[in-house]
């Protein structure tokens, strides 16, 4: 890729995640109003429905026109064919994640698993890890390794990975606690996001970053 593609790719990735920001408060405000409006959208169903369809559009979608913009396609992004790096990586990043997420509860005497399945619990064990790692590792740490190093470019993705949880604490009336927490709050995400982005850039798969983060949020469910 030549300097000029460079930047026009570093260019769609800035506009990306500007939009998902704004784009995302907005999914909160609209989520809000919907819940004083439609029944269905009081049920877990029905919220869990609203979330995979915004997930989808403001997500997945724009992240994929990024990664095309900077000549691959979401398939090579993906590296679904990695097969043993992805379970070496993905799989045993999870694990290590996921034991260390079972010794807290433990200690913390809470339960070790869901008494339930849920929506919710769908959620955020499968559909919130795909589309965000499309969009951060994919997309944006993709782009950002073609113009800084590793490092850095996974410093700055970590810090955009976030970011963009800020909107959902505060609707959420948890911001605030969530800053402060040294533990499972912004710390702990901004640190997942360092491993996430460290196991895609190994495996060369955005699909073993994934599965490290569905382990991650299952153990943390």
């Amino acid at each position: 890729m030549g300097r000029r593609e460079e930047n026009a790719a570093s260019t769609h990735a800035l506009i990306f995640f500007c939009f998902l920001y704004v784009a995302w408060i907005g999914a909160w405000l609209l989520e809000r109003s919907l819940e004083s409006h439609v029944v269905w959208m009081t049920t877990s169903g029905g919220r869990s429905l609203y979330w995979l369809v915004m997930k989808l559009l403001l997500w997945i979608l724009p992240a994929v026109v990024v990664i095309r913009s900077s000549g691959q396609t979401l398939r090579e992004v993906m590296g679904c064919g990695r097969v043993r790096p992805i379970v070496v990586w993905g799989g045993g990043a999870g694990l290590v994640l996921g034991t260390i997420a079972l010794l807290t509860k433990t200690l913390g005497q809470q339960p070790l698993f869901p008494s339930h399945l849920s929506w919710s619990l769908f959620s955020g064990v499968l559909v919130a890890p795909i589309a965000e790692e499309i969009a951060f590792r994919g997309a944006i740490l993709g782009v950002l390794k073609t113009r800084f190093r590793f490092a850095v470019a996974n410093a700055i993705t970590g810090l955009l990975f976030l970011g963009i949880h800020f909107p959902g604490w505060f609707f959420q009336g948890c911001l605030l606690a969530n800053l402060k927490s040294p533990l499972g709050g912004a710390l702990s995400i901004f640190l997942l996001g360092l491993v996430f982005g460290y196991v895609a850039h190994k495996s060369k798969s955005v699909a073993a970053s994934t599965l490290s983060h569905i382990l991650n949020n299952l153990f943390n469910a």
